[in-house]
């Protein structure tokens, strides 16, 4: 009888342990150590977000728009990529995997194949194809290398946490993503409308084909693009109208495409993500959804007019006012005490070549052949009449590496002849070569780290280029540019809103890269597998 009450205790006893790990694995979706997890975290980036503009136009911004998440949220306002390749593509990677290209392999929108002998998209993927829209060859972020903070939820969660990335851009959307995504949307640039990849699916969702209908876009019909009655330096101005041709019918193909430069869109893609909440059923239970929204058209009009014009400033009032509605749309679907906010951006801006020179700030732009000629140049003169450079980009040179065989020059001081060239030519700062970021000797130049940020080997080339400020290779001197390690192109913003952080002002060093972390530590969950950034445990609430 005793031998049967110790067995039974036994069996109990690890009856109760089993019982007690299943209910701890199934309470890992609801609480970490510190605080209940959100049932939805939203990531927003705002492309070509420069942080002036949160000061700038604050005291035109609305109670419930971007001023929720200034007032109630951890602002970082020290907070900067560290390195040279301050583009769309690289921006998001960096943020979503919490590292820079040299880890994770997106060193720029695209770059070029030593393979194929062709440039290359960074998410361009002919397995696969365009669902929806007008077709063509799909998307994928199978050049993404490692996860991503999306991919780390997935995974802790055993793939219940759904994560879905929308932007207007195909980048943004495949990058945010990671590689285990739901899904991911952008839009077709033919026909304006929401689109995938059969990467994610084989046809589109009911509710996306019923959002591409004609009843969200026909809202703009007859509509201009005018100031708001708040936007300074514009009384009463019409920045863009599209003018119907006869017998034309609206909305159509022209028209939706209008659209796609004008900030209205911004509004149509937050109710496009309104309707991902809804539809895929985000925040609707105690496992946490990570939804990443890119806001794209904010840099369209930026590049178009730059950071200092009135249809700049229309367009952050008109975000905030549109962010005011998603917020409140998100209170009550969601709930925002349920919900975790985070306001960054990609990369900023420069102003226009005209506005450097007319304010003293820059000379003239560098031609974009100067360089190259220099460099070819240099090369003929040292070693033979040849085609030195096989392929060039603005900031960015491959060699010719079958001329170099033929002629027996060894690379390293081909490189050096060619970054001295480079260097040479008025507008540019420094060369660097791929031997030097290899060799990581010159790093102590925070520039030449910032250089080798953006360095992978069997994508980069040969020499990497770094333009003065406010000066870069430009074929229009009216086209705002970014790509470039000044503070204007790396600085962004961070605001991390929510019940895991603290509200305050921040100026303690931040970096794009820190978010992966930062969110990994609040959720009790691994760091992506590259992570470089380090939480920011200042805005951490501590445990209770």
């Amino acid at each position: 009888m005793r031998k049967r009450l110790i067995r039974d205790s036994i069996l109990f006893a690890a009856l109760v342990l089993l019982v007690s790990q299943l209910s701890l694995a199934s309470t890992v979706s609801q609480t970490t150590g510190a605080h209940p997890r959100p049932k939805l975290i939203v990531i927003l980036v705002i492309d070509q977000f420069r942080p002036d503009y949160l000061e700038r136009f604050r005291s035109r911004f609305v109670e419930r728009g971007l001023n929720l998440l200034l007032r109630g949220g951890a602002n970082f306002v020290n907070c900067r990529f560290d390195y040279t390749c301050t583009e769309t593509a690289s921006g998001h990677a960096s943020i979503f995997a919490g590292a820079y290209g040299n880890v994770h392999g997106i060193v720029g929108n695209g770059w070029y194949d030593r393979v194929t002998k062709q440039p290359v998209h960074s998410v361009a993927d002919a397995t696969t194809a365009i669902v929806g829209g007008s077709g063509g060859p799909g998307t994928s972020p199978r050049r993404l290398l490692g996860d991503t903070i999306g991919d780390e939820l997935r995974m802790a969660t055993n793939f219940q946490a759904k994560v879905i990335s929308i932007s207007l851009k195909d980048r943004p959307a495949v990058l945010s993503g990671g590689h285990t995504a739901n899904a991911a949307y952008w839009s077709d640039p033919k026909t304006a409308q929401f689109v995938s990849s059969s990467y994610y699916m084989q046809s589109l969702p009911a509710w996306v084909v019923s959002f591409n209908d004609d009843s969200h876009a026909k809202a703009y019909c007859g509509k201009t693009w005018e100031e708001l009655p708040e936007t300074p330096g514009a009384p009463s101005k019409v920045f863009s109208q599209y003018k119907m041709a006869a017998n034309e019918s609206c909305p159509n193909g022209n028209f939706r495409r209008w659209l796609l430069s004008t900030p209205y869109m911004n509004k149509i893609q937050l109710e496009f993500a309104l309707a991902a909440i809804e539809n895929e059923g985000l925040g609707r239970d105690s496992t946490t959804d990570l939804l990443a929204i890119s806001l794209s058209v904010n840099d369209f009009i930026g590049h178009a007019y730059g950071p200092y014009s009135p249809e700049v400033a229309d367009t952050v009032l008109r975000t905030d006012r549109y962010l005011a509605d998603f917020f409140a749309s998100l209170d009550r679907r969601v709930g925002l005490d349920n919900v975790w906010i985070i306001l960054t951006a990609d990369h900023g801006v420069a102003p226009t070549m005209a506005y450097a020179r007319e304010h003293g700030l820059g000379q003239n732009p560098v031609q974009p052949d100067a360089v190259r000629r220099a460099v070819e140049s240099a090369l003929t003169e040292a070693f033979g009449r040849e085609q030195w450079i096989e392929y060039a980009e603005a900031t960015s040179f491959y060699l010719n590496e079958a001329a170099l065989k033929r002629h027996q020059i060894e690379a390293a001081k081909a490189q050096a002849a060619a970054a001295e060239a480079a260097a040479s030519v008025p507008g540019v700062f420094a060369a660097f070569t791929r031997q030097q970021l290899l060799s990581g000797a010159p790093l102590a130049s925070p520039y030449a780290r910032k250089a080798a940020n953006c360095f992978y080997g069997q994508r980069s080339g040969d020499i990497f280029i770094v333009f003065d400020p406010y000066i870069g290779p430009s074929m229009s001197e009216t086209v705002a540019g970014h790509g470039s390690p000044w503070n204007y192109d790396a600085q962004v913003s961070m605001v991390l809103w929510g019940a895991a952080f603290k509200p305050g002002t921040y100026s303690i060093p931040c970096q794009p890269i820190d978010l992966a972390a930062t969110l990994a530590a609040a959720l009790g969950i691994s760091q992506p597998s590259g992570t470089q950034g380090q939480p920011l445990a200042s805005a951490l609430k501590e445990s209770h």
